[in-house]
């Protein structure tokens, strides 16, 4: 039971005060909690009481309401948060929060973050009405005008959730009843509170939980997976013991769809019991990423009483940048590094031995030069190399290729755990294989469970990933038929003005929500937005996903774009992906027209040639694309007739091209 006392209307109004109050005690202690303090306590006795007046008055003016579900003190796992109070209303589920003195926006929300966790993560609540009240003695006649909220688009929270309705006890009474009148069949209290709750965190959520020291199995259950991750971790920890007790050296790569949770899985590890004994480092090649993670845990320590230059050292032992590993290691070609196993996030996105030297002056690739690195250990090591198909996007990304290339090259026997997709190739690593049919020789233990198929971001995304697939594979009915805004909303809109309002109108509760574009988009800034790198390079990331609404450097303010450098390993909520002329849809040949932006006496676009560079830019709307938890709106420019760079045309027939995939015209 998540709950600490549930019932019918009905059965609460048959007991005492002291009754309900006993009970709440009860299931208080039964959560772990030694000590009751006097204000809860005084807080309950207070609730009680006028709850008991308010139903006492419904059950007497309608017969049905003492059939309605009551549940005092709801759990919501993970989030260490309970709901004062639920009233099931028939089939609407009302949030009642209830408060003394003025009640202040923190409490507007907290309550819409309750009714946003219900909706998204509650199975029995996903698809209900949820009414969000502020209660309190201090509040006139509630404003009922969300009850009647004009609902286009029934795949959006807000269709579902109403705006946060503030009454006073003296008239909810009143409120509930119209409320009734918008009702249908009633639901149990005992099965809503049974109701499976599948929270799915965030990568910063998600980091934070691990680091708190929470498992990854408290945090990470989702309906489409199970315990599907807990399971991968727990393998791949088996494969680590392996090489330790065997003494051998061996290498795992695990696969999966955007938003699987490869990255979680690393990150467990990571925190596990397991690596606190014998250091797993995780690492990546992805700046901001590692910015932003170092920035969340600094900011952790630093609040737990750490001092500022301890919790930065502390925070850059937990998550490290790949090139500062090499740099640290191949200054010295002796040493041998510290732990014997490390984890690699965006694997796939290690450089190739030309990009390698350009950078470095090393001639040799990533991949071998971090095998290299770790065969330095006579005994044992192990390597974690997480691999996101279709999301290398730069010069130099290897890619699996290059890896099996190293392999095979090097002159340790290297145990390999791969599932079969690493080997065969085909949609989900985007075409690539780790080995040539020829190269077979190497050991290799394949298990399918080594390849994530599911997007985890939230439970109406675990398609998105292969929409947007069809979507980039020019699949157009394909796409369509996956039918993705009966769960997931994708908006397509030609206004900046109307794109930021809806993000805006959707970023209720702690819902984070901002821009993002290709680095190749160089005419966005027609639209008032910098896609220069160097700007791009230097803006300070960490404030962008962590500043809070009031902090002009966030991504709140949808004023800065990331771009696929900036957002992959990350996520938001909801994004507003502003289309660029880089990648825009041709008619004439049903497909899509990949170019860059040419300056001489006149600047054009040009088309893009290359094989490697058109996959980048293709695989950076990949990127883009599977950046949302909850919904995202695509900024699809008008254009202007009187610019060449800006012309109309290929706008107007990428956004017929997306609505014909099934995209939602915003009007």
């Amino acid at each position: 039971m998540a709950c600490f006392y549930q019932t019918s209307v009905e059965g609460f109004l048959a007991q005492s005060d002291e009754h309900v109050l006993a009970r709440l005690s009860v299931g208080y202690a039964n959560r772990g909690f030694t000590s009751q303090y006097a204000d809860q306590t005084l807080t309950w006795i207070r609730d009680i009481a006028l709850l008991r007046v308010t139903l006492e008055q419904c059950a007497r003016e309608s017969g049905s309401a003492r059939y309605w579900g009551l549940l005092f003190e709801f759990s919501i796992p993970r989030k260490e948060v309970r709901i004062d109070v639920v009233l099931l209303v028939r089939d609407v589920i009302v949030v009642l929060e209830a408060k003394t003195g003025k009640t202040a926006s923190e409490a507007r929300r907290q309550i819409e973050e309750y009714a946003l966790l219900l909706h998204y993560f509650h199975r029995a609540s996903a698809e209900h009405r949820i009414i969000p009240i502020i209660v309190s003695p201090e509040l006139a006649e509630p404003d009922l005008d969300g009850l009647n909220q004009c609902e286009l688009f029934p795949q959006l929270a807000r269709y579902w959730i109403a705006p946060v309705i503030k009454s006073s006890w003296q008239r909810l009474a009143e409120l509930l009843h119209t409320i009734e009148s918008h009702s249908n069949n009633q639901i149990t209290s005992e099965v809503w509170d049974d109701s499976p709750y599948f929270p799915v965190p965030s990568i910063l959520e998600a980091a934070m939980a691990l680091r708190s020291g929470l498992s990854i199995r408290e945090i990470a259950h989702s309906e489409a997976s199970e315990h599907e991750i807990e399971k991968v971790q727990q393998a791949i920890q088996g494969y680590v013991d392996a090489a330790q007790t065997e003494k051998h050296h061996a290498i795992c790569f695990l696969t999966g769809v955007p938003g699987s949770g490869k990255t979680l899985v690393g990150l467990s590890l990571a925190h596990s019991e397991e690596s606190k004994a014998s250091a797993t480092h995780f690492m990546s090649g992805n700046g901001p990423l590692v910015k932003v993670l170092q920035h969340l845990f600094t900011k952790e320590s630093m609040r737990t009483g750490a001092k500022a230059a301890q919790a930065r050292a502390e925070a850059r032992t937990l998550i490290e940048n790949v090139h500062v590993f090499a740099r640290n290691y191949t200054d010295d070609d002796k040493r041998a590094p510290s732990n014997h196993s490390i984890i690699f996030d965006e694997a796939q996105r290690a450089w190739n031995r030309a990009q390698n030297m350009k950078k470095f002056n090393r001639d040799y690739s990533e991949p071998e030069m971090l095998l290299g690195i770790m065969e330095r250990h006579d005994d044992w090591a192990f390597v974690v190399a997480l691999v996101g198909g279709g999301q290398e996007i730069n010069d130099g990304e290897a890619g699996l290729e290059e890896w099996g290339r190293a392999l095979i090259s090097s002159s340790k026997d290297w145990v390999i755990y791969a599932s079969p997709e690493v080997l065969e190739g085909g949609t989900s690593t985007a075409g690539h294989r780790l080995f040539d049919s020829s190269s077979s020789s190497k050991r290799v233990r394949t298990s399918a469970s080594l390849h994530l198929r599911t997007s985890n971001r939230s439970l109406r995304a675990e398609n998105l990933a292969t929409w947007v697939n069809k979507v980039l594979d020019e699949d157009a009915e394909g796409a369509a038929s996956l039918r993705m805004n009966e769960k997931f909303p994708i908006f397509l809109s030609r206004d900046l003005a109307q794109t930021r309002t809806t993000l805006r109108d959707n970023g209720v509760g702690a819902n984070r929500y901002g821009l993002v574009g290709s680095s190749g988009a160089a005419r966005l800034r027609a639209a008032g937005l910098e896609p220069n790198s160097t700007f791009h390079a230097d803006y300070p990331w960490e404030h962008w996903y962590l500043g809070e609404r009031t902090d002009v450097r966030s991504s709140y303010r949808c004023e800065v774009f990331a771009t696929e450098f900036e957002i992959q390993g990350l996520e938001l909520d909801w994004i507003g992906l502003c289309w660029g002329g880089d990648f825009i849809w041709d008619e004439f040949h049903t497909c899509w027209q990949v170019r860059k932006l040419l300056h001489g006496r006149e600047t054009k676009w040009g088309a893009i040639k290359n094989r490697d560079k058109q996959i980048y830019r293709k695989n950076a709307y990949r990127v883009l694309l599977t950046r949302a938890r909850q919904g995202m709106v695509l900024f699809i420019p008008r254009g202007d007739t009187n610019d060449p760079t800006n012309f109309p045309e290929g706008f107007d027939k990428t956004a017929e091209y997306l609505l014909r995939c099934g995209v939602t015209l915003l009007v």
